[in-house]
């Protein structure tokens, strides 16, 4: 008689434990995946912001330094030109005070009071150009200069320049604070640089607003005799070349054919 034993090998309850824990396993880093990824791209997201934030702070100091630099040279600059320009303009104003009572003709008394009045005028607006140079430096007690078209028949009179001012004016229309006091500047240079090159001669200041534009043009005419040689570096046309410019204007000046100059500024009335 023949026996038989089966015996069976317990294979898939291992396979099945492995494949479970796998699965698990599985299921576990699928499950924190996303979660792991989304702070990865918080921590990311805040430290951009972060470095942007610095860069921002670093440019803003950077701004805040220049700002006090400039402020300091500006400070500086008003105390150079209290000191030193109004000191010397005072002087000149004083003597040429004195010299009309010592004058032995009416001539010389007449432009002893034209320096005067000149040296006077020019005392003030160096003192509003210091407070000028003050506020930009930080020093809101001083306040900038309000010249405008209103000064400039006080201007031309005390210029020392035979000149007629031929206005054409809109009466409804007025020019911003900014055009009036380029407009100003540029009668200003001009009689400047009439009394300079164009001894003797006289000017034409006509003057023209409406609601779009303002137009000056200033005419001399040719000079009776040679000017004095005097320093000059030739900056004021430029300057106000430069303004007219900033301004959205022009500016166009030259000889005219019968010797005498022209000076033309044309900006809009409101900027």
């Amino acid at each position: 008689m023949t026996a038989f034993v089966c015996y069976t090998a317990p294979l898939a309850k291992p396979y099945s434990v492995l494949t479970t824990a796998w699965a698990a396993h599985y299921a576990v880093v699928f499950a924190i995946a996303p979660i792991l990824l989304g702070l990865l791209i918080r921590a990311r997201t805040d430290l951009s912001r972060q470095l942007e934030e610095m860069e921002r702070v670093r440019r803003h100091e950077e701004q805040l330094l220049i700002e006090r630099a400039l402020a300091r040279e500006r400070a500086e600059f008003a105390r150079e030109m209290h000191d030193v320009v109004s000191h010397q303009v005072s002087l000149i104003a004083v003597q040429s005070g004195a010299l009309p009572v010592t004058a032995d003709d009416d001539a010389t008394a007449q432009t002893a009071r034209t320096i005067r009045a000149l040296s006077v005028q020019t005392l003030d607006e160096l003192r509003q150009m210091v407070g000028v140079l003050r506020t930009a430096a930080g020093d809101p007690t001083e306040q900038p200069p309000q010249t405008g078209l209103h000064d400039i028949h006080t201007l031309v009179a005390s210029s020392g320049v035979p000149a007629v001012i031929r206005p054409r004016l809109d009466t409804d229309t007025i020019p911003s604070t900014a055009v009036q006091h380029a407009i100003h500047r540029a009668v200003q240079e001009g009689l400047t640089n009439i009394t300079k090159h164009a001894p003797g001669a006289t000017a034409t200041v006509e003057l023209q607003i409406d609601p779009r534009r303002v137009s000056l043009r200033l005419i001399n005419s040719k000079p009776d005799r040679s000017p004095e040689p005097l320093p000059g570096a030739h900056y004021g046309l430029l300057g106000l070349r430069e303004r007219a410019a900033q301004l959205g204007g022009t500016l166009r000046a030259g000889h005219l054919s019968d010797g005498g100059f022209e000076l033309a500024v044309t900006l809009p009335t409101h900027v």
